[in-house]
């Protein structure tokens, strides 16, 4: 009796013991993921932008101040800026415009319309500076300092600017139902081995390569506008007409926002994160949370853990499929397909992995985050059975009869098809060649590196490449490096022939 009543206490002391140590184990790990993001966020530039959005003009009228720091060995005479809110302006289509001719009709659903950025003034610390725009095509706004920015030195730039919106449906632009505002603010351009890596507005991809920062963002916009954006809510008043929503965002890539009087939305909070649907006419817009958050989770599980408090999936009048912004992806609403939406929703919200979290040089290296996020949607259809129609191999070779379809298409027109795919956004002939040779291609050679080195091993690489580079950026040699490393397979000769198209 004594014996047994011992055992019982030792079995209680010891399952007592071990919930304490599982729940010390769930504190830490909740603890250590947000203080990744917390420690994160104190190695960046934090910009902060206050704004108004006027829908009587299309305008957006802002006040932006970025505390910026010297973060590399060269001292720095100047600061450049991106503003990619010029590629709108008023031009005939071409390499540097924000269209092709082929989307014209698509593009403007009330007539052909320009926008532009107009820099109304500059300080450094507080003391007037020249307003210089230029680049090869006025997507730079370039600040003099006043003495060479030294290694770990800052300086405060402000920037007051307007915003002309083209009633265009794309990444910045307004229609009849929503306001579209990605890629609108002044953002610093990557100092990277010496150089600036400025490079121009282009069509046939995602033209940017930004470095972290934080965000604080105040938005006054119409009262009956609801906005999704990045960001964690910290306030929202009503003034008269008007509302002013305050949002914070830690060490994402890029901040964007949409505004609609015509939002509907339903949310949901997984594993701390709280998943908002914001749409337009979905006839299934719960299917569509619940497609973003398998999506989020699938991911977090595979990879890394997702480190932000939210993310908003937006159904928006858009010209292309997706886009992915820090803690927010547009998902266009021309997209009428159940399969085909659930599909969008999950490549974009992959993105927030593959370019976010880990970034990478889309203008250079666009098959890295690209062909991760192809890869990543064939990922969650094996772990979430009943979202794909098809087996998985016939998913796998439906890309390789399109990418023969398009070469066969080419070679027959007398045309040449250059599959090299470790190339910038302007070597590539056309919008098509570079979707084939980036997303297609690039989702090809990772199933069939999973098939050389296995699926065990595949999940163990991404899992690596991803903790080994949380909020950081990852480079070619970086991606071969460490899928060797993992796997212990030799896989450069593999990656080379891939990528240089042999």
């Amino acid at each position: 009796m004594l014996g047994k009543l011992f055992n019982k206490r030792a079995l209680v002391m010891f399952g007592t013991g071990v919930v304490t140590i599982l729940l010390a184990i769930i504190i830490i790990s909740l603890v250590r993921s947000e203080d990744v993001l917390k420690i994160a966020s104190r190695n960046v530039d934090t910009i902060t932008i206050n704004a108004t959005y006027c829908d009587k003009t299309k305008t957006l009228t802002a006040h932006q101040t970025i505390e910026y720091r010297n973060r590399t060995s060269h001292p720095k005479g100047e600061v450049k800026f991106h503003i990619f809110a010029n590629a709108f302006r008023e031009r005939e289509c071409g390499t540097m415009s924000a269209i092709s001719k082929y989307d014209v009709a698509q593009a403007f659903p009330n007539g052909k319309s320009f926008g532009h950025i107009e820099i109304t003034s500059v300080a450094i610390n507080g003391n007037p500076k020249v307003v210089i725009v230029g680049g090869t095509d006025d997507h730079l706004l370039i600040v003099h300092m006043p003495n060479p920015l030294r290694t770990n030195q800052s300086v405060t730039i402000e920037i007051n600017y307007v915003v002309h919106l083209a009633n265009i449906a794309h990444r910045l632009g307004w229609t009849d139902r929503v306001v579209n505002l990605g890629n609108f603010y002044p953002v610093p351009v990557i100092f990277q081995d010496g150089e600036w890596m400025d490079n121009v507005y282009s069509y046939k991809g995602d033209p940017f390569f930004n470095a972290m920062h934080n965000f604080n963002v105040t938005l006054t916009k119409p009262a009956n506008f609801i906005m999704a954006s990045s960001g964690t809510l910290i306030r929202s008043r009503t003034s008269d007409d008007t509302r002013t929503t305050t949002v914070r965002s830690l060490a994402i890539r890029d901040w964007a926002a949409v505004l609609s009087p015509y939002f509907q939305s339903i949310s949901r909070v997984t594993n701390r994160v709280t998943v908002s649907y914001y749409f337009l006419d979905d006839d299934t817009p719960h299917r569509s949370l619940e497609t973003s958050v398998k999506a989020l989770n699938t991911f977090s599980r595979l990879f890394a853990k997702y480190p932000y408090r939210q993310l908003a999936v937006v159904q928006t009048d858009f010209l292309h499929g997706g886009m992915e912004y820090g803690e927010i992806v547009f998902i266009a609403s021309s997209i009428t397909d159940r399969e085909e939406k659930d599909r969008v929703i999950i490549h974009e919200i992959a993105h927030q992995w593959w370019y976010g979290i880990i970034g990478n040089d889309q203008v250079r290296e666009a098959w890295i985050d690209e062909g991760l996020a192809e890869y990543s949607t064939l990922l969650f259809y094996d772990e979430n059975p009943g979202f794909l129609s098809k087996p998985r191999h016939d998913y796998i070779n439906l890309f390789r009869s399109n990418l023969a379809n398009f070469m066969r298409l080419v070679h027959g027109v007398g045309g040449t098809v250059n599959q090299q795919m470790n190339r910038p956004l302007d070597a590539f002939a056309s919008v098509y060649e570079y979707l084939y040779m980036t997303y297609v291609r690039g989702m090809l050679l990772f199933a069939d590196l999973e098939t050389l080195i296995g699926r065990d091993n595949m999940i163990y690489s991404l899992r690596k490449l991803a903790t080994e580079n949380l909020f950081g950026i990852v480079t070619e040699n970086i991606v071969i490096d460490t899928f060797e490393r993992a796997s212990g397979a030799r896989l450069e000769l593999f990656f080379r022939a891939f990528l240089q198209g042999n």
